[in-house]
């Protein structure tokens, strides 16, 4: 008989070299292993013998399926965003565009010289004559309002 310590000594010695000091498990025969599945009621169906060791890589595993799926649906939301963003930007510098050309048109029309020829072109207008133009000057300028004389004239 081998004293304790001459044991650990032993087993530490044979460690080193990586020999395993472990009893082997016993080996159960095929045939009586076949007749335990058979009377097993839960080997009729799919079993799964997962250690512990397995089940947390496992877990592990759906977790980070589940986190990839997430971050692809969250780069297609994105990417939708992103999409709708540029389209409505596409939108306001059509619509930016088109104020303007209206501004431009705008100020065209206001012009004296557009005006002119509007009148001239379209209303059939034309400039007086000498005989038609009058001229005034501080004389004529009658001592009352000159609104109050041009309401009295129009309302005759």
């Amino acid at each position: 008989m081998i004293a304790a310590q001459e044991w650990y000594e032993y087993q530490k010695q044979y460690q080193k070299y990586g020999i395993d000091m472990k009893p082997q498990s016993e080996r159960i025969p095929v045939p009586q292993r076949r007749k335990q599945q058979r009377k097993n009621p839960l080997s009729k169906g799919m079993v799964l013998s997962i250690g512990s060791d397995h089940k947390i890589m496992l877990s592990l595993v759906l977790i980070g399926v589940l986190v990839l799926m997430m971050v692809v649906v969250i780069a297609s939301y994105s990417a939708k965003l992103t999409y709708d963003i540029n389209k409505t930007k596409a939108e306001n510098d059509v619509i930016s565009g088109e104020i303007e050309d209206l501004d431009v048109k705008m100020l065209s029309s206001s012009t004296i010289t557009y005006i002119e020829g509007q009148a001239k072109g379209k209303l059939g207008m034309k400039n007086p004559d000498s005989k038609h133009c009058v001229y005034i000057t501080a004389e004529d300028a009658p001592d009352t309002g000159f609104a109050d004389i041009l309401k009295e004239k129009a309302y005759e």
